[in-house]
């Protein structure tokens, strides 16, 4: 028993490490990204990964594009949770403008992993 939830454990450090990856290269090549988030959809515009200073979790920090957002209906700036993240696919489309608002020493994060 103690061996199946290691093994669990192990998987989820994986994938975790495989998102965090595709979103640095998806950040790096400005490619828009789509995933389930909360069990929806998701298609945004990824600009920073890293920590927040207030829990430490892994978080992206992207500008949304379509997909259900309960807390707006307009494209605009959104963290997301990396743990809560799945089904991440690089869209065919690029992104070239930097987004108002946008910081590439983001205050909310305590470490960047990858920024524009």
């Amino acid at each position: 028993m103690l061996g199946q939830v290691a093994h669990v454990m192990d998987k989820h450090k994986y994938n975790v490490d495989m998102i965090q990856n595709l979103i640095c290269q998806a950040i790096k090549e400005r490619k828009v990204i789509s995933f389930i988030y909360k069990g929806n959809r998701r298609v945004v515009e990824p600009f920073t990964l890293g920590h927040l200073k207030s829990t430490g979790n892994l978080t992206l920090s992207a500008w949304w594009l379509s997909g259900f957002s309960s807390s707006s209906e307009k494209p605009d700036w959104k963290l997301y949770s990396i743990t809560k993240i799945s089904d991440l696919e690089l869209e065919n489309e690029s992104f070239s403008s930097i987004r108002e608002g946008y910081n590439p020493s983001d205050s909310r994060m305590g470490e960047i992993i990858c920024t524009i």
